[in-house]
């Protein structure tokens, strides 16, 4: 965890000596639990979510009735499904391919780099969430998500409420007004079936889910590729500029690779990419910080919460809990080779993708995109800092390098590296346009997120 000047973000600035002395459970005032203890993390959530049973329907609320109760897990079960397809060979191809196209369109360009690297995520990842809509309708997706983006990539202090801006509520409601005519026209069967999340959902549980359950489902898909994968995408960044002796590692291995083994055999045949990421992942993991509300009475290392009552969960902090990870400031991916004597305690005392049961089903496909954008820097593109000395990571609501604008460039002979099939076309411009405020700089001096 690089070490944060005093301008910097640090959102567990205040938090660490009272976390140490308190040994990782303590109280924050009188309605929040802190529960950085990554063993205390783990009990408490599989406490709390031992029954994953979705609230009722809305129109069942308003009636006064109980819904037919269903759980996450056949939501999550159909997932698993439609991800397995997703994360196989021709998957991870259209997915590379995808990542190629973005940063084709802003090769050569000044950009935000932390910005460009949430665009090639999240433009990327939504057709693995849902695919085949309507320009204008994909406009409003991503309209939402930059509202969102942004304000993680802002200090807290400038985060207005919801309810106090109109524009950022109606883009909401309208992104929502898509979901749901989608789910309608799937539903109706008006639409060839397609491999990503949606499908299941409208064409399998939309009956006993109601719309308004639906609905919420396929939104906090979206929330979860608005965020995290592109924090991850920026770390992979920033750790291939300040450390380029791992960038050499990388560059040797995939020198051996082709884009078809890769996607053949996922992690398996490029092992130092797969531990370069783990540690990336370990290193700066996001969100920092995550608010959980007590559904039933449980006991946290002694500590009572009530129904309603929240407790903080950090896996940041039990990632650099040193009790669990020797030298857990230093980055070094060859803790994750077997026998490694600053390798992990234990597997709960690793949780990029969060604690069980509710963990993030994606994490499989995920790692692998932070894999293949791993090999599209090595092989196909450079990343051409501004100003590498001054880089660094902050701990802001998601791990965040500061400083961080340049230039990405094609390499010499860079179609060796290209992803199999790759055709360099131009990616949709209106989705490109959207971001345009956020990654281009053009001419302009870098911007500080601080």
């Amino acid at each position: 965890m690089t070490t944060s000047a005093p301008r910097d973000p640090d959102l567990l600035r205040e938090l660490r000596e009272p976390s140490a002395a308190a040994g990782g459970v303590f109280w924050r005032g009188n309605h929040q639990l802190m529960v950085f203890d990554p063993d205390a993390a783990a009990t408490a959530h599989a406490d709390n979510f031992a029954d994953l049973t979705m609230p009722d329907r809305l129109v069942d609320l308003l009636r006064r009735r109980t819904s037919t109760p269903v759980s996450w897990k056949t939501v999550r079960t159909a997932w698993l499904g439609q991800l397995r397809q997703l994360s196989g060979e021709s998957g991870l191809a259209a997915l590379d391919s995808r990542m190629a196209e973005v940063l084709h369109a802003r090769a050569g360009q000044h950009v935000d780099l932390p910005w460009l690297a949430h665009e090639v995520s999240f433009r990327s990842l939504l057709p693995v969430v849902i695919d085949g809509l309507s320009a204008r309708d994909e406009a409003l997706i991503i309209e939402d998500a930059l509202i969102k983006l942004n304000r993680l990539m802002r200090p807290p202090s400038d985060d207005a409420p919801l309810w106090r801006s109109p524009r950022r509520l109606s883009i909401a409601l309208r992104a929502g007004l898509v979901i749901r005519r989608e789910l309608r026209r799937r539903a109706r069967r008006r639409a060839l079936p397609r491999p990503d999340l949606t499908e299941p959902i409208a064409t399998e549980l939309l009956d006993s889910l109601g719309m308004d359950r639906a609905l919420h489902s396929v939104a906090a898909a979206l929330t979860a590729i608005a965020g995290p994968p592109g924090a991850t995408a920026a770390n992979v960044m920033y750790a291939l500029v300040a450390y380029p002796q791992w960038a050499q590692r990388l560059t040797a291995e995939f020198a051996g690779l082709s884009a078809e083994e890769l996607y053949r055999t996922g992690t398996r045949c490029a092992p130092v990419a797969h531990r370069f990421v783990k540690e990336v992942l370990r290193m700066w993991t996001s969100p920092t910080m995550l608010t959980r509300s007590a559904r039933t009475p449980i006991r946290v290392a002694g500590h009572a919460l009530d129904v309603g009552q929240h407790y903080i969960l950090s896996p940041t902090m039990a990632h650099h809990d040193p009790r669990h990870w020797p030298d857990p400031e230093v980055f070094d991916p060859d803790r994750w080779l077997p026998g490694a004597a600053t390798g992990p305690t234990g597997g709960q005392h690793y949780v990029p993708f969060g604690w069980a049961p509710t963990a993030c089903v994606g994490a499989g496909l995920g790692t692998m995109a932070a894999v293949l954008l791993c090999r599209l820097f090595c092989t196909t593109f450079r990343i051409e800092a501004s100003h590498p000395e001054s880089l660094r990571v902050a701990v802001a609501a998601i791990a965040l390098p500061l400083d961080f604008d340049g230039r990405i460039t094609l390499r010499e002979r860079a179609n060796a590296g290209q992803p199999a099939g790759f055709d360099p076309g131009v990616p949709d411009p209106a989705a490109g346009r959207l971001f345009d405020p956020y990654v281009s700089l053009g001419d302009s001096p870098r911007r500080d997120r601080a």
